[in-house]
């Protein structure tokens, strides 16, 4: 497992609340087209053709199409952030949606999110906090996933709208649930047990 940090800013515009709120991360360049269907040398051209990049922001937003596609994997950690909160999600599978047209305003390449929680931006270690200052548009960790110590910190619901429905659920599947959570507490994989982790700690703030 990898974990890694996602600028919110997208053509100068914070993306934050529509990451937060439709589960989902995402990059630039829809003229890319789907990045699943084409070689890395089509997305050059098409850097090239499309938005006249060269030298070292061409090779910058080609790292940042590879990281994203290819190198961030389904069940890896993701982090954004603002000035107060660090935002913790798990990564799901890399999508290419241009059902609504590939302006320079939409964002197509995407992954889904499960949000876990947030962290307060200050009781992050000083590793976390370097990555989350980078300034690259996507960011990987450059130290075992351990040392960001998330499993060990308090993580907080992430706040929704009033207006969701709410659905019951029975005392006795609840406590099943919160069995297997506490269980998965014990496992070998570290991303499990950071997983369940927030899981109770979401429960018991609801």
């Amino acid at each position: 497992m990898n974990l890694f940090h996602i600028q919110t800013a997208v053509h100068d515009i914070d993306r934050r609340s529509s990451f937060l709120a439709d589960n989902f991360i995402g990059i630039a360049w829809p003229g890319t087209g789907d990045l699943e269907m084409h070689p890395p040398a089509a997305w050059k051209e098409r850097l090239v053709s499309s938005y006249k990049l060269e030298g070292g922001e061409l090779a910058a937003s080609m790292e940042t199409l590879h990281t994203f596609a290819e190198v961030m994997q389904d069940g890896d950690r993701v982090l954004i952030h603002d000035g107060h909160w660090i935002y913790i999600g798990d990564v799901g599978d890399y999508y290419y949606d241009d059902s609504c047209g590939i302006g320079e305003d939409l964002i197509c390449h995407r992954r889904g999110v499960t949000w876990l929680g947030r962290v307060p931006l200050e009781e992050a270690n000083d590793k976390v906090r370097e990555l989350c200052h980078s300034s690259s548009t996507l960011a990987k960790f450059g130290h075992p996933v351990s040392q960001a110590q998330l499993e060990h910190m308090t993580i907080d619901a992430i706040e929704k709208s009033n207006d969701a429905p709410s659905v019951h659920v029975d005392g006795a599947t609840v406590q099943s649930a919160l069995d297997i959570l506490k269980a998965a507490l014990h496992s070998d994989k570290e991303d499990l047990r950071v997983r369940a982790a927030a899981a109770i700690l979401q429960y018991t703030k609801a």
